[in-house]
């Protein structure tokens, strides 16, 4: 079979077959636009999200990170300012999934305490991911004095979170 004969063999099979594959085409088509849609009405979030950090330490932390996503740092928590502390920085973006999520945080000292003989140490626990819903694209992360750490996902850098609470406080309004 020569080159003219393959040519003339497809020509005969797409004009014998023309609209059988025009319709398999528009099928495979609509398929793909119906996941599409399905995807960005209902499908499950995604994309990159933001890290907000919150502390109740004594302590500055110098950086964070959440499973291998970097956020920022935070000054030392002073209960008795109601205007200091409490939040810090806010990073963005990394994508963050599973059901755990491994904290690594580095503490860093005031002035105060590095002359008391504290140093610069880094802590790191593995605590429960709670379930991400759509639009919420913010993950707050809560230190809080003895090494805890809770995790909560915002869709805004808003959170429950007010001066003085207890970490059961906390952690009931997080879950409302």
């Amino acid at each position: 079979m020569n080159i003219k004969q393959c040519i003339l063999s497809i020509y005969q099979f797409s004009a014998k077959y023309k609209k059988r594959m025009l319709a398999f085409v528009l099928f495979l088509f609509l398929v793909w636009a119906s996941w599409f849609v399905w995807l960005v009405l209902w499908g499950p979030p995604q994309g990159g999200v933001s890290l907000v950090i919150h502390t109740q330490i004594d302590r500055p932390i110098l950086g964070f990170s959440v499973n291998g996503v970097a956020g920022g740092n935070a000054f030392a928590y002073d209960p008795s300012n109601i205007y200091a502390g409490g939040s810090g920085a806010t990073t963005c973006c990394g994508s963050i999934s599973g059901d755990t999520a491994e904290v690594i945080w580095t503490l860093s000292t005031t002035r105060a305490q590095y002359d008391a003989g504290l140093r610069k140490e880094t802590r790191k626990t593995t605590v429960p991911l709670p379930i991400r819903k759509r639009g919420e694209n913010n993950l707050h992360v809560f230190f809080l004095p003895n090494d805890e750490v809770l995790l909560w996902w915002g869709e805004g850098l808003i959170t429950p979170w007010k001066h003085g609470m207890s970490k059961e406080e906390l952690a009931w309004a997080l879950a409302q």
